[in-house]
């Protein structure tokens, strides 16, 4: 039977326990009722009363532990004990296990009696045991289960005797649930059921979240969490409550030099748990015979996906040996219940397979793998499980690394996607299939690693022409991917001298290859459009030649490109919107007209005749590239077309959905927060922001993306009025690369804005000076997009210089006139009014406010985010002047 509760204690067993106690034996945590149980056997056999204990669990449960904490009560009440242990190395000498138990001589501090018996039988050995039992003895047997056999069976045969002496038995043996290896069971249940039943058979389950929170203070190390943190939870989980484990990993923190925070010292207890599992695994599997051995390493291999039939057959064990090898694996915690079972301690699973051969361990994978297609197994798994196979061949595998690579892609594992897909890339595939594959393979990569997507869609180019779908989706994620940072490290494919490789779009050439790819994506050949020994995208100029791009006339026409001819393509990241498509075409292309719409709208020249570019954009069926949508998106909005810009968003990210392209979908959900917050909708741009960042976690982004989505964050919480956490935020280091892409300029407004919410007008000066500069590089003027401009005039209105701030709104209030839009117009006139002096503020800011249209949240909203930004320029009464022109406006708008 086992122990499920408190047993009762007697009233000396608090006295026995304190004098325990004095072995300066470390104090067990979670292990109340076990220590009961040990007291109420010692104190009945201190009464000359037989009994029988065993204590069970897998390695590291402290089963030792235990049983030495038992020793130490029984020699606290004058008990006589005796120990034995065993070991694998005397597991097979006859006897060797019960010799250990012979009396200590009469002398202090003497050996073991080196006479042995008189005869060399289980009867001798249990009359020889028995007659050293003249007064209260305790047998403490560590480790039954590698007692040799003839050891068992004096054990035996000394439980059919107990009411013979006082003689009580205290033993530890590997086992759960019922489990235990062949030659031990029967002894077990002879102990459970010796004395008419009276044996106890105590497991030692795993410690739960207070235990483990006990031994970790009782090391001495600070808390890593508090008393009602879920970590404590975690870190039974991680630990499988072992009291093992956790003192191995505990013992290691200990030794580390100097304090940590809390963060480290959890950071610490992970990667520390994870060598001490490895640890317990290696340890645990080197004792194991040789079929349990071989049969662990089969189901390593299957991964619980084939029967166990099947696995022993795969690795030669013959049928009758495989019921003992499973009850050994389980006894040691090795693998769980069910058929087939699972492993259950796999960190080591390099080193077990490491006795198979190479060949062997190929056959053996590729077999499981096939049976387990066979079994129906979970794709997923199966999926798993072909990634330690070669090529297989079967038309079965690429379809199902598929399926599964989809699968990680949607739950935001991109990196498992991949993987999945460039195993699927190893199989046999067609010309059409390996073009499929390739696509998504570069859609798994867009995220973390876009050199690799670029490699990826180099491949499909310079294969057999795809068809249109997969044109626009390789054009899509191209586009997508911002601006990559091109270093010796990861180069950018390109052409070499004798055009091997297709060149792909890059930052450093001027947006001329994203208009080759866009040829490409409307059907023409690469060789066509890309063709060596011509400059990439162009053609001659009036019968030029050829010109190397390292050329000095080279180098001067890539300059000319960056500066002149690559406005878009510098800001291709900028919210994801516009790469530089080329030079237009007289015919009617969505990809030229919405460059041509965005090269306009950052030259601040027409709103009404950009507003009109984007609209037919989007009337285009959507059967192309989804990006010049995006542009035209973005454009529409800053033209104050907001309502249809989010209309057309909506259906361009349910076709982008319909695509199954994740990475498409963020970036759209990114320009639609942006556009929210444009339109002063903070609460959506919230939610679009969540949305986008469930799709794939930020931390595996590439540098250009994570910062669009940092300056958008900032935007939002400083909307809602949660600066501590945009302080926090605002200070965390982007991953390098982050500064050399066009969303840093958005970042850098970001960082500006909140520096004057804050009340501090030179960092705002800074970084707003430093965003209008780079913008200025680029030739972006209109203030629609970053009005950076009035944010300098209020920073240098803080920081005491009228001039300089009277000048900016000036020429911000005259590119606002140029571009001819309302809300341009309004956040330089509300700023300007804020910040002015009355009367003049209340005129300046009714006019602004009027601007922003009839909604009142917005200029709510517009209204109290300026109020804020200037409330450090001048008395906290001034930004309550306008208040009565916003309540007046909103109740016109009511009425309205």
């Amino acid at each position: 039977m086992s122990v499920t509760g408190h047993l009762p204690s007697t009233p000396g067993g608090r006295l026995l326990r304190e004098r325990a106690t004095q072995d300066s034996l470390a104090p067990l945590y979670g292990r109340d009722a076990e220590q009961a149980a040990l007291v109420h056997l010692v104190t009945r056999l201190a009464a000359g009363q037989a009994g029988v204990t065993v204590l069970h669990g897998i390695p590291g449960s402290g089963r030792s532990r235990l049983l030495r904490r038992g020793i130490a009560f029984a020699r606290a009440v004058g008990v006589q004990v005796l120990t034995a242990l065993g070991s694998a190395s005397s597991a097979h000498t006859p006897y060797a296990y019960v010799a250990q138990l012979q009396p200590r001589t009469s002398t202090a501090g003497a050996a073991r009696a080196a006479v042995p018996y008189e005869e060399q039988s289980v009867v001798g050995w249990c009359r020889g045991l028995l007659a050293s039992a003249h007064r209260p003895t305790l047998l403490a047997l560590d480790d039954v289960q590698w007692a040799d056999p003839e050891s068992v069976a004096v054990i035996g045969g000394l439980l059919r005797r107990l009411a013979s002496a006082p003689l009580g038995v205290l033993m530890t043996v590997t086992g759960t649930r019922g489990e235990f290896p062949d030659h031990c069971a029967p002894l077990v249940d002879q102990a459970a059921f010796c004395q008419d039943g009276g044996g106890l058979l105590l497991e030692l389950g795993p410690l739960g979240a207070p235990e483990v929170r006990s031994l970790f203070t009782a090391t001495g190390l600070p808390e890593p969490a508090g008393p009602g943190d879920p970590w404590w939870e975690h870190a039974a989980r991680i630990s499988r409550g072992s009291p093992w484990l956790l003192r191995w990993v505990l013992d290691e923190l200990r030794r580390e030099p100097g304090e940590m925070t809390a963060a480290q010292l959890r950071a610490a207890f992970a990667e520390g748990m994870e060598t001490a599992r490895s640890e317990l695994a290696g340890q645990t599997v080197a004792r194991l015979a040789q079929a349990p051995l071989t049969l662990l390493r089969g189901l390593l291999v299957c991964r619980g996906l084939v029967p166990v039939d099947r696995v022993a057959a795969l690795v030669g064990l013959d049928a009758s040996e495989v019921p003992g090898a499973l009850r050994e694996l389980r006894a040691h915690g090795l693998i769980g219940p069910g058929d087939p079972p699972r492993p259950a301690l796999t960190e080591r699973t390099a080193s077990v397979l490491a006795g198979v051969p190479a060949e062997a361990r190929a056959r053996l994978r590729a077999d499981a793998a096939r049976w387990a297609h066979r079994c129906d197994a979970a794709e997923e798994d199966v999926a798993t499980l072909l990634l330690s196979t070669g090529p297989l061949g079967d038309p079965w595998v690429p379809p199902v690394l598929r399926r599964a690579a989809r699968l990680r892609l949607v739950r935001g594992r991109p990196a498992e996607a991949a993987e999945l897909l460039e195993r699927a890339l190893r199989e046999p595939l067609t010309g059409a299939e390996r073009a499929e594959v390739l696509l998504e393979a570069a859609e798994a990569y867009a995220v973390t690693a876009p050199e690799a997507a670029q490699v990826r869609i180099g491949e499909l180019l310079s294969g057999a022409p795809p068809g249109p779908r997969l044109r626009a989706a390789a054009t899509d994620l191209v586009l997508a991917r911002g601006e990559p940072v091109c270093t010796p490290a990861a180069p950018v494919p390109s052409y070499d001298g004798d055009g091997a490789r297709p060149a792909l779009p890059s930052c450093a050439d001027g947006g001329d290859r994203t208009a080759d790819l866009l040829r490409w994506a409307k059907g023409a050949s690469w060789d066509d459009v890309a063709q060596p020994g011509r400059p990439a995208g162009g053609g001659r100029r009036g019968g030029e030649g050829p010109v190397r791009h390292d050329s000095p006339v080279g180098r001067g026409r890539t300059r000319q490109a960056r500066s002149a001819g690559g406005l878009a393509a510098a800001g291709a990241s900028h919210g994801a919107l516009a790469p530089a498509f080329g030079t237009a075409d007289p015919g009617f292309d969505p990809a030229v007209l919405a460059a041509d719409a965005w090269r306009q709208a950052m030259r601040g020249d027409d709103a009404a005749a950009v507003r009109e570019m984007s609209l037919k954009v989007l009337r285009a069926p959507l059967d192309g590239p989804l990006f010049p949508r995006f542009t035209a998106v973005c454009v529409l909005s800053l033209a104050d077309a907001h309502s249809a810009a989010r209309d057309a968003l909506d259906a361009t990210l349910a076709e982008a959905g319909k695509r199954a392209s994740p990475t498409v979908v963020a970036t759209g959900l990114l320009l639609r927060a942006r556009l929210n917050l444009r339109a002063c909708d903070p609460e959506t741009a919230a939610r679009d922001l969540a949305a986008c960042r469930s799709l794939a976690p930020p931390h595996v982004w590439h540098p250009t993306r994570l910062t669009e989505l940092r300056a958008a964050q900032i935007r939002v919480l400083i909307a809602r009025e949660r600066f501590a956490e945009a302080d926090l935020l605002a200070a965390e280091e982007l991953p390098p690369g982050a500064e050399e892409s066009s969303a840093w300029t958005e970042l850098l407004y970001s960082r500006a804005q909140l520096m004057l919410c804050r009340g501090r007008p030179r960092q705002a000066l800074a970084e707003a000076e430093e965003c209008g500069r780079r913008l200025s590089v680029r030739g972006w003027r209109n203030p629609a997009l970053l009005a950076w401009r009035s944010l300098a005039a209020l920073a240098h209105l803080g920081c005491g210089d009228e001039d300089r701030a009277a000048g900016l709104f000036a020429e911000e209030l005259r590119l606002a006139e140029r571009w001819g839009t309302e809300s341009a117009l309004a956040w330089t006139e509300l700023r300007r009014g804020l910040a002015s002096p009355a009367p003049q503020a209340t005129r300046l800011t009714e006019r602004a406010l009027r601007r922003l249209g009839r909604t009142p949240a917005a200029r709510r909203f517009a209204q109290t985010l300026v109020a804020r930004e200037t409330a450090g320029l001048h008395p906290p009464a001034r930004a309550d002047v306008p208040a009565s022109v916003v309540r007046r406006l909103s109740d016109h708008a009511r009425a309205t």
